[in-house]
């Protein structure tokens, strides 16, 4: 367990969560077992388009770069273009509806040179991380500028994604939160599940729940903390190389546990080779001299996403390591849906209300689209 010495950011009580999180520190009998079938049941990706925006020419919808897309509950896109430090809003029909956010130091400016992660609350407001200033801005619905919630902490903390709560004032981070204060000493032995409540003056961050961190440092080839919040508040997560999904709730514990007999596939010399091969010169020198690790085995589960309606999105490796394959969808309490087939789909980089999903795509010439569709029924 990690100390609170070693670790002052995390709140003290993170052992609770790390105790009821983990596999084999909680009784079995607490835990739900299902056992998914091994045979794909292939399902049809025809989604229904409905708009596609992004240019290459300098219209309304040029992005520089689509860094992050989200909906909110009427359905209206949330476009954050990473380059101009702008949030654009589209409609139903992808109509530009307001445009709002620019790099400066005054109220609803971002830092420049900024990290950037943002949500859309339940009540439509924004929330957008800004990494260099370690604090949370909220913008009204028609993005006009609230207020800015400091986020107490080390110098800078890195939120890779974020996921309304539905139920609260809070957003939780989908993946591993990264620390500038890491040192070896004191590198956590768990990967958290944050969550960040904004009601008040300054965030209230919490530990949700706790994965499994791999032993070693620099791990290619290592597991990935895939984390997808649920309508109940719980989580959907994978931390491990098997094909393991753990299912919380609001709670952070553990009460569902959903696998597929999947094996993972042994790290071979002709692995190390081929990553080294294309790796940076910085990194082969490193493995050269020891410091660079190889996790043992190539993980099952490359990624993880859930809709509002908390069907969960499952995304397996291909016949390469570093492949997209398969995707799995799963219903909350874990019947199985199907699977798409290897590249029949990618995973939604945002869902919406009534079905809807938002893809990001480049073209030849490497410019962002945002493409809207809607799912059918069934798979929402």
């Amino acid at each position: 367990m990690v100390s609170d010495t070693a670790r002052p950011w995390i709140p003290a009580w993170v052992a609770v969560a790390c105790a009821i999180c983990l596999p084999g520190t909680s009784p079995l009998n607490a835990q739900e077992v299902i056992e998914l079938p091994a045979e794909d049941r292939w399902l049809d990706a025809d989604f229904e388009e409905l708009y596609r925006i992004g240019s290459l020419h300098d219209g309304w919808d040029a992005f520089g770069q689509v860094a992050y897309v989200d909906f909110d509950a009427a359905g209206n896109l949330h476009v954050l273009d990473g380059q101009a430090a702008q949030i654009t809003v589209v409609d139903l029909q992808g109509n530009p509806l307001r445009r709002f956010g620019r790099v400066g130091e005054g109220p609803g400016e971002f830092s420049a040179g900024g990290t950037w992660t943002f949500s859309v609350l339940g009540d439509q407001r924004i929330a957008v991380y800004d990494a260099n200033r370690r604090a949370f801005d909220l913008f009204n619905p028609d993005g006009e500028f609230e207020r800015r919630i400091p986020l107490d902490g080390p110098t800078f903390i890195s939120i890779p994604d974020l996921q309304t709560d539905p139920t609260s004032e809070s957003l939780v981070s989908t993946g591993e939160v990264q620390y500038l204060d890491w040192t070896p000493l004191a590198r956590p032995s768990f990967r958290y599940v944050m969550r960040y409540g904004l009601s008040g003056e300054r965030v209230e961050a919490d530990t949700l729940a706790a994965g499994w961190q791999p032993p070693g440092d620099l791990l290619a080839f290592a597991p990935e903390f895939r984390v997808g919040v649920l309508p109940d508040g719980g989580v959907a997560f994978t931390d491990s190389s098997t094909y393991r999904i753990r299912i919380t709730g609001p709670d952070g514990r553990v009460s569902r546990l959903l696998t597929r007999p999947f094996r993972p596939e042994p790290v071979s010399r002709r692995h190390r080779a081929e990553f080294l091969e294309r790796a940076p010169e910085s990194i082969r020198r490193r493995a050269e001299s020891g410091a660079f690790e190889f996790h043992h085995e190539i993980p099952v589960v490359r990624d993880l996403r859930t809709s509002r309606k908390g069907t969960i999105w499952v995304l397996r490796r291909g016949d390469e390591p570093d492949s997209a394959g398969p995707i799995d969808l799963i219903a909350p309490d874990g019947r199985y849906l199907g699977t798409f087939p290897a590249g029949a789909t990618d995973l939604p980089s945002a869902f919406g209300p009534e079905g809807l999903v938002a893809f990001v795509e480049r073209d030849d010439l490497d410019v962002p689209t945002v493409v809207v569709r809607r799912l059918p029924p069934g798979l929402q």
